[in-house]
């Protein structure tokens, strides 16, 4: 049988993030209310999975890696250091306090279905491209800044052409589609060469906006930030 893992939440947040930020991102990503939020911020470890596979843990860390908090996996059946219990009235007050404001379970958080790219650059490297803060199972060791590329694409008067009979039927618009898929690889491969330059080895919070120009042009553009991984 594999090992399991817990994920354990313990109420921290990442430095420079505000309590109530961090709150209000995780209230979007886990789907539930205030009081639901209010479930894991009681000032004592909850357990957010349980007995699951690291790879799902893993991605549990990095939704609320997203949301600006820290969470924990703790393989289940290792020791954990605990302090020396109380005795006495003070353990009868101490368990009294734990049944007392023991809290509900907290709402399941969804897998969320965060991507890690690997891209070869024109150097020959490898540099790791992902839509998140962190690269998982990774150190940033070094912060470069923001990197960026973008292309300007025209339309093509044959692909209008077809675009004007399709919308008499329906469907897709292929040429278009198409047209769209080399624009985002092209700023992508712009992008991934500018951080190169600069020294890194991964890009996250990648993302991508697009705008128009002029009349039948527009701008794709992608950007990100460069940093180096251990």
């Amino acid at each position: 049988m594999s090992d399991r893992y817990t994920v354990i939440f313990e109420g921290r947040i990442m430095p420079g993030k505000s309590a109530g930020m961090v709150k209000d991102r995780l209230k979007s990503a886990l789907k539930t209310d205030d009081q639901g939020i209010a479930k894991l911020f009681v000032g004592s470890p909850v357990a957010v999975r349980k007995h699951t596979d690291l790879a799902t843990a893993e991605k549990y860390k990095q939704v609320f890696a997203a949301a600006g908090a820290l969470c924990d996996i703790r393989k289940n059946g290792a020791p954990q250091t605990q302090a020396a219990p109380p005795s006495g009235d003070a353990a009868a007050a101490t368990d009294a306090s734990n049944e007392s404001r023991s809290p509900a379970p907290p709402p399941q958080l969804p897998v969320s279905q965060v991507k890690v790219h690997n891209i070869t650059t024109f150097g020959g490297g490898k540099m790791i491209i992902t839509n998140i803060e962190t690269v998982p199972g990774k150190t940033v060791a070094e912060h470069f800044g923001l990197v960026s590329g973008s292309t300007i694409r025209a339309k093509h008067i044959g692909r209008d052409l077809m675009a004007s009979l399709k919308n008499l039927v329906g469907g897709e618009l292929k040429g278009y589609t198409q047209l769209l898929q080399e624009s985002r690889q092209q700023a992508m491969d712009r992008m991934v060469e500018e951080a190169r330059l600069m020294g890194a080895n991964a890009i996250v919070n990648v993302r991508f906006s697009t705008s128009s120009v002029a009349q039948g042009a527009a701008e794709l553009y992608a950007y990100g930030t460069a940093v180096r991984v251990d």
